[in-house]
């Protein structure tokens, strides 16, 4: 299976009063990780314009396992979970720079048509998102 590995270096102003990252920071973490995501997929928001289908996220998921610190070098690796008609699941795990632990979280975004409504995820994503998954597939009713 492959991974998208994103790392990004732990900021002062992201920390809360205990002086560790505020739990809210790491919601920006994995959008982050979906941007590197779509970029080595040759994406970009103008993809979604012009494709007229927008993934949202539908739920957030996040597992807190140890605090990160100011200048903390966090690695995020980023897996395809499920992939289905008009939705996908996107799994990650967060390290340190001593590989410990930090969260784990997992997203499902689902593609939104200009209506609103859930539409059918452009084959373009699919190909793309294909790369990084583990094979799985789920069937939406």
């Amino acid at each position: 299976m492959n991974k998208l590995i994103t790392t990004i270096k732990v900021r002062s102003y992201e920390l809360d009063s205990f002086k560790h990252v505020n739990n809210g920071v790491y919601a920006h973490y994995l959008e982050t990780a979906r941007g590197d995501y779509l970029q080595q997929i040759g994406l970009t928001f103008k993809s979604f314009d012009k494709l007229k289908a927008w993934p949202v996220i539908a739920h957030l998921e996040i597992d807190y396992k140890y605090p990160a610190l100011f200048g903390d070098e966090l690695k995020i690796e980023t897996v395809v979970s499920k992939l289905g008609e008009t939705s996908i699941t996107l799994d990650y795990e967060v390290y340190n720079n001593d590989k410990i632990l930090i969260i784990t979280a997992s997203t499902r975004m689902v593609f939104v048509g200009e209506n609103g409504k859930p539409t059918r995820m452009p084959e373009v994503f699919r190909k793309g998102f294909v790369k990084y998954g583990d094979g799985r597939q789920e069937t939406e009713k």
